[in-house]
């Protein structure tokens, strides 16, 4: 359809009678080349959310809040079409919780999902059929509730299935694909970022060994996305481990790892690292075995919990260890990744071994 046309026709019309109707600014875009346009539009805050974006055969129409006086678009007159805006799912589970009694007070005003998996924290009446409801409402097919902290060396979470049969999911973060058990293994939502940070790691031709792999967390993106020679991963928990091996299966990764179910702290690599990764929170037990497994020059990047009053000097800890091996170190950063508690955080400190 010719844009010009369209525009006197809707003129037209609005003359030979048309009434209450209101017509509202658009910008045109060809539709063979509307998609890239159209992300830089809808990235510039003049769009109309309101409104539907409409299309014919010729042009897309974006709605506008004003004319934007864009030179490099063409703005027409078009009639506006409201766009239905769904019910937030925090309201829809709200409504259908007070349907049975449950109040809005205890109702969790937020939830994780892994998968098709939903975890929630909640302590109120009629558990499994306020489970039932978030399944519903958010399309989920299993809902847990939290029980208790992770817990143990094996970092197994504490979690009570209410609705669903529970089981494996498939996580998609940062272009990785995380396959696990929510009930089994452990997954912080809050180390995101964390995970996200190693695709920018400088670790081209270089040796890594990830004492505390469990799924694949770190060595996955590591190995993905920063081209290393090759890395090994330890993991003792056998659950874990399983699922280690799936993930590097399911992100084709295979060509560059070596595995381990067993204590880290036992095992000798057949060459020295470059890098190691050490991503539990008991990390600094373990500072002479990553020692012995790297070579000069190295660097070790270890996870541990720091007092809130010691925060001011979080690496503290680490480099009394090392002090006490009579080791030669050089504390490369030390940064705070979360709180983990009332009186605790987590922090990742990065130690140059000379």
């Amino acid at each position: 359809m010719n844009y010009h046309k369209k525009w006197k026709n809707t003129c037209a019309a609005d003359k030979s009678g048309g009434k209450g109707r209101v017509d509202m600014k658009a910008i045109a875009l060809p539709r063979k080349s509307a998609e890239k346009a159209l992300r830089s539009i809808l990235r510039s805050g003049i769009v109309d959310k309101k409104k539907k974006i409409t299309a014919d055969a010729d042009y897309v129409y974006v709605p506008v809040l004003a004319d934007p006086g864009f030179r490099s678009h063409r703005i027409v007159d078009v009639d506006p079409q409201e766009r239905q805006t769904p019910e937030a799912p925090i309201l829809t589970i709200s409504r259908k919780a007070s349907e049975i009694g449950i109040k809005e007070a205890v109702l969790p005003r937020r939830w994780v999902r892994y998968g098709d998996s939903v975890i929630i924290r909640y302590e109120g009446p009629e558990p499994r059929r306020l489970a039932e409801i978030v399944a519903g409402v958010l399309n989920a097919k299993s809902v847990y509730r939290y029980s208790g902290r992770i817990s143990g060396i094996l970092r197994v979470p504490s979690l009570e299935l209410l609705f669903g049969k529970g089981g494996s999911v498939t996580h998609l973060e940062n272009g990785i694909r995380y396959a696990f058990d929510p009930s089994k293994i452990m997954f912080s939502p809050g180390n995101v970022g964390v995970r996200g940070s190693m695709r920018d790691l400088d670790v081209k031709g270089k040796k890594i060994f990830d004492m505390f792999s469990g799924i694949g967390y770190f060595s996955i993106p590591l190995s993905k996305y920063g081209n290393p020679k090759h890395i090994y991963a330890a993991e003792i928990n056998p659950a874990s481990y399983q699922y280690l091996l799936t993930n590097i299966r399911k992100n084709k990764v295979q060509n560059v790892f070596t595995t381990y179910n067993a204590d880290c702290s036992t095992i000798t690599l057949p060459e020295k690292a470059d890098l190691i990764v050490m991503g539990h929170f008991s990390s600094p037990a373990y500072i002479q075995h990553a020692v012995d497994n790297l070579k000069i020059g190295g660097v070790i990047m270890m996870h541990h919990l720091v007092s809130s009053e010691n925060l001011q000097n979080s690496s503290q800890v680490i480099e009394k260890k090392l002090q006490d091996h009579g080791i030669a170190y050089r504390i490369s950063s030390s940064r705070v990744v979360k709180s983990y508690s009332p009186h605790h955080w987590h922090v990742v400190t990065e130690v140059m071994i000379s």
